[in-house]
């Protein structure tokens, strides 16, 4: 499979994406899961990447490939699914959960959020 940013410019840029066609359409199934994140969601605004580390330690990693096109990992704990974008330097975190309770121990943290249901 090939990303193409836009696919009507003849000369954009084509990159493969690193996953088969089945673990892509999980990422895609992933990250529209945190899109809509029903029925509690939640977002920061870019962070630095170290104040994310309490939150990674509760998170186990799913184990796929970046997007070709975005550097976005996926996070899972139960009743939480979280997809973090960033680099060494920022991070932006969103969070889709089954229960409010589930996100309420995120706030201890004083992240500066975007959205937050609660």
């Amino acid at each position: 499979m090939w990303f193409t940013e836009d696919p009507y410019d003849p000369d954009a840029e084509a990159i493969p994406e690193e996953e088969p066609l089945s673990r892509f359409l999980l990422q895609f199934t992933l990250n529209g899961a945190v899109g809509s994140a029903p029925p509690y969601g939640a977002r920061t605004y870019a962070m630095p990447t170290e104040r994310f580390a309490p939150p990674r330690n509760v998170l186990r990693p799913v184990p796929l490939s970046p997007f070709a096109c975005t550097d976005e990992r996926f996070l899972v704990a139960p009743g939480l699914l979280a997809r973090v974008q960033g680099d060494e330097e920022r991070t932006v975190l969103g969070l889709a959960a089954l229960h409010r309770g589930t996100l309420t121990p995120l706030l201890e943290h004083g992240f500066h959020w975007s959205t937050f249901s609660e």
